[in-house]
């Protein structure tokens, strides 16, 4: 399989500000910091949606939080989630519930959204970008994050860490 092409992604200074856009590859192997825009979808029982990403992107077959991604050239981080829910998941005309903005991981600025969702709301996830979806109560989660950091995306880890709490009871 030809590798994915990729949109060129914003990236940022060490204050967030707008410097340009690279192409992704070329901005990881620079060490840019980029904007990405994640999104927790809970559903209305409180349990979280985690993704299992697919054997054909970066970090193959890692779990991560529900979609997330770079913010495209052109794109402000609001636009990005929205867009991100419907590729990942099949999502769209919900209204997002902003956690933090600018957030700084390692590689990133992040802007951080929450959605919940009815139970029971079908989840038609890409099979390109996803393995699998799946709901886990918090619990599950945070054990599953001690027992096995390692089939966590390192991204997911380090926001989870810093931002459970907020993520949880906002």
């Amino acid at each position: 399989m030809p590798p994915k092409i990729y949109n060129k992604v914003v990236v940022a200074d060490a204050n967030d500000n707008v410097i340009g856009a690279e192409f992704m590859m070329d901005a990881i192997s620079k060490g840019m910091i980029r904007r990405a825009a994640r999104i927790y979808v809970f559903n209305e029982s409180g349990q979280l949606l985690l993704q299992q990403r697919s054997k054909n992107v970066l970090k193959p077959l890692l779990l991560d939080q529900s979609a997330a991604g770079h913010v495209d050239e052109g794109e402000s981080y609001k636009q990005a989630a929205h867009r991100e829910l419907f590729e990942e998941l099949g999502l769209e005309g919900y209204e997002l519930t902003e956690i933090v903005m600018s957030f700084r991981t390692t590689d990133f600025f992040n802007a951080i959204y929450k959605l919940v969702i009815p139970d029971g709301t079908p989840i038609n996830y890409d099979p390109e970008e996803l393995e699998q979806v799946m709901w886990m109560n918090i619990e599950e989660v945070d054990s599953q994050m001690l027992e096995n950091p390692e089939k966590f995306t390192p991204a997911f880890l380090e926001a989870w860490a810093l931002l459970r709490e907020k993520i949880i009871s906002t």
